[in-house]
């Protein structure tokens, strides 16, 4: 509680305030019969009969000090009002600079926990985009194509020639026709792998001034062209069914172009 006559806080067991040594209760009043040196506990009837405590509040509106200094301390409130002319009830304004400063206010800002997701397949297709811009004409790439195809057919015939001397027997049983397939795909395979691995560009490629580069526009590097070569398999695999794609897709991309994210083109590299 505070104390009533200088404002301090004390605990509510003290008798008087340790500020101004204001009493703040009537202490108890003991029977004298009940101090003596013999321990025998106190009458009920004889302490019931005294005064109840007096409280800090009580003090405060009963005291007779406490009313003499609140109506002297009300005199001179009053002679001040005289003398100043301020209100009875005066009201606090605010300055001008201060009415428009806007109050505290608590804000909650909320985070989300689950991140969003990246768009990566926006990314990917605006770079197959850009790779069908880039790419060379279907055209170039059909010449280039057909330099390498000639190429291997000669590899192929020199193959058969020499098997066919060595052997003085050419036989195109069903069996032996399937050799020659299964033996023709492994050499355009090893053709297109050998080269795309070494230099990156066949010799048809190098004759019409193609090369391969990523969808980035970085040269192609040996971990994709790898793929790249596994590309060519599929693609010659299918009876050539992977080369003609580039006649039908909207990118004019063949299969190995889409499985390696690589693709053809006559632009110098920047």
């Amino acid at each position: 509680m505070d104390c009533p006559r200088c404002g301090v806080s004390v605990f509510a067991e003290l008798n008087s305030c340790r500020g101004c040594g204001w009493q703040l209760s009537r202490p108890f009043l003991l029977d004298p019969a009940t101090t003596s040196t013999s321990a025998k506990p106190p009458d009920i009837s004889v302490t019931a009969a005294l005064p109840p405590i007096q409280t800090a509040a009580d003090a405060f509106a009963l005291s007779p000090p406490t009313q003499r200094a609140r109506a002297a301390q009300q005199r001179r409130l009053a002679r001040r009002r005289s003398w100043t002319g301020a209100p009875e009830n005066p009201v606090a304004l605010l300055p001008a600079e201060a009415r428009w400063e806007v109050p505290p206010r608590f804000e909650v800002i909320e985070m989300p926990l689950v991140q969003s997701a990246f768009d990566f397949a926006a990314a990917e297709e605006e770079a197959e985009r850009l790779a069908a811009v880039a790419a060379a004409p279907v055209g170039v790439r059909f010449r280039a194509g057909l330099l390498d195809a000639t190429l291997i057919l000669l590899a192929t015939g020199v193959f058969f020639g020499l098997f066919a001397l060595l052997s003085r027997e050419v036989s195109f049983a069903r069996r032996d026709l399937l050799i020659y397939l299964v033996a023709g795909f492994a050499l355009a395979s090893a053709y297109f792998a050998l080269f795309t691995l070494l230099g990156g560009r066949t010799p048809g490629m190098q004759y019409y001034g193609l090369r391969v580069v990523t969808f980035a526009g970085t040269p192609l590097p040996a971990r994709v062209g790898l793929g790249r070569a596994f590309g060519y398999l599929v693609s010659i695999g299918s009876l050539l069914l992977g080369f003609c794609w580039a006649l039908v897709d909207e990118r004019r991309l063949t299969w190995h172009d889409h499985v390696s994210k690589t693709f053809l083109t006559d632009r110098p590299l920047s």
